[in-house]
């Protein structure tokens, strides 16, 4: 006896699982996405060049600085 009530506990338990998977996705919110039209860049924007060292007369430039490459070390 104490084996069916056992065997009854689980599938009682069984079947909450699922109505709780179910009702988790029927009672989900669709939200809406976001609105990125009022915040952002300017419509105005445009591409600026990087100046580089001809553009600045009578003065020496240092080269940009390169990242360096390393490999991943995973």
């Amino acid at each position: 006896m104490t084996e069916d009530l056992r065997q009854k506990e689980i599938r009682l338990r069984k079947e909450l699982a699922s109505l709780r998977t179910t009702n988790a996705n029927n009672d989900r919110k669709i939200t809406p996405s976001r609105d990125f039209s009022v915040g952002g860049l300017p419509p105005d924007t445009t591409h600026k060049a990087k100046r580089n060292s001809a553009d600045t007369p009578d003065v020496i430039q240092l080269p940009a600085k390169k990242r360096k490459r390393t490999e991943n070390k995973w």
